[in-house]
């Protein structure tokens, strides 16, 4: 791989190691999607209410004792630095990046969306033309359209990746020159939001940023040392727990209906907080893991699997949660179902909605195999099953070396 000559040099193995997929990665992305995706259908109800329309609710509005577990789940940190760090295996030298920032990688997300844009205007007519409430369509619209909020931030991040790139890749002071002030930045902004002296909008983008950077900065120079990484992962918990128990921040990394302050909307100190955390368990999670995961084992195909389909898997969680509350609502006469219209108000629904997440998690993963979202043509990926591509959150992890190889003859 030809680097400029402004670039540090590398050993020829740590250039060759950029071209091919990082397992551990891999299994942080899919752990990351199995939380947020098994975090919504815990913490989101759709209730029936007495007059018939189909409302939003949470189970940590009258069991707050949940709140603490919350920040377990809340794994969008993760979501971000595996993306910034595909961001940076999928760049070419002089820092241009693949996935989401070409032509090929944008037309990859029309499928999701078209089918997702798709599906919501059908049910939204055939709602509509039914007699159904105004309250339940706009439930069922705004669990749908929620999750897109990801893919905006996430196309934002990935257009500012190349210039980020190209100055992380003089080298490490440079790198350092570079990212000291931008953590400074958005330190400050999500502060001032915190505050009320700025837009939350503003706080969005910089919250995320975050982790986007240690991703790249994970993929191009390895992981910190252990020790940087345990500061961050004891420091993050620490904070976390001091803004959330004395510092006036919500307990739950989840926004809850009634309350007015939230962590996650906009992001709050208390989640860069989390996000620090993350990014030290991440590092050591590399650092401790490389080279030690058998991409061969019979396990290794579900991470292939989550991976390949994450970007679906994203989209369309909260879409199947909601279809299948209104299918079970017209299959049961109207009547409420326990556990998926029920208010959740107490330990039994939690029993009642585990007995219902089987039921989601097949569906979905059902949906996944009649809605592709895989690009045809695209080129098989190391870490992939042979003659499939792994599409990661639409952006594709591996550089244009590796590309040309897989489009030849496989070695």
């Amino acid at each position: 791989m030809n680097r400029p000559q402004t670039t540090v040099n590398r050993p020829q193995t740590e250039l060759a190691a950029t071209s091919q997929r990082e397992p551990v990665v891999d299994l942080i992305r899919a752990l990351a999607v199995v939380g947020v995706v098994a975090g919504h259908w815990w913490v989101t109800a759709v209730v029936l209410t007495d007059d018939g329309v189909l409302q939003t609710a949470s189970p940590l509005t009258d069991m707050p004792w949940l709140s603490p577990l919350t920040w377990l789940a809340q794994t969008l940190g993760l979501l971000f630095f595996a993306a910034g760090f595909a961001a940076a295996r999928s760049s070419n030298p002089a820092g241009r990046a693949g996935g989401l920032r070409t032509p090929g990688g944008l037309r990859a997300l029309r499928g999701p969306l078209t089918g997702l844009a798709g599906g919501l205007a059908l049910a939204l007519v055939v709602g509509y033309l039914a007699g159904a409430p105004t309250g339940s369509l706009v439930t069922v619209a705004t669990l749908t359209v929620s999750p897109l909020w990801f893919l905006v931030v996430l196309l934002v991040l990935r257009a500012v990746s190349g210039p980020l790139l190209r100055g992380v890749r003089q080298g490490p002071e440079r790198a350092l020159v570079i990212v000291t002030p931008l953590v400074t930045a958005a330190l400050t902004v999500v502060t001032a939001a915190d505050l009320g002296h700025l837009p939350p909008v503003l706080a969005v983008f910089a919250a995320w940023l975050m982790p986007f950077l240690a991703g790249l900065l994970m993929a191009e120079y390895g992981p910190p040392p252990a020790r940087c990484a345990v500061g961050l992962l004891v420091g993050g918990v620490v904070v976390l727990t001091v803004l959330t128990v004395v510092g006036g921040y919500p307990a739950s990394a989840v926004g809850v209906p009634g309350q007015v302050r939230s962590n996650l909307n906009p992001p709050s100190l208390a989640t860069l907080a989390l996000v620090a955390a993350q990014v030290g368990a991440a590092g050591l999670a590399v650092r401790w893991l490389r080279g030690r995961i058998d991409t061969t084992a019979r396990w290794w195909s579900v991470v292939a699997a989550v991976n390949r389909h994450a970007l679906g898997v994203y989209l369309w969680h909260q879409p199947v949660l909601v279809g299948l509350t209104v299918a079970a609502l017209w299959l049961a006469g109207g009547t409420a179902v326990a556990g998926v219209h029920t208010a959740p108000e107490h330990p039994g629904w939690l029993v009642d909605r585990a007995v219902y997440l089987p039921v989601l998690a097949v569906a979905l993963i059902t949906l996944r195999r009649i809605v592709p979202t895989r690009r045809p043509g695209c080129t098989l990926l190391p870490g992939s099953t042979a003659g499939r591509p792994v599409e990661v959150i639409a952006v594709r992890d591996s550089d244009p070396p590796s590309r040309r190889r897989a489009t030849g003859r496989a070695r």
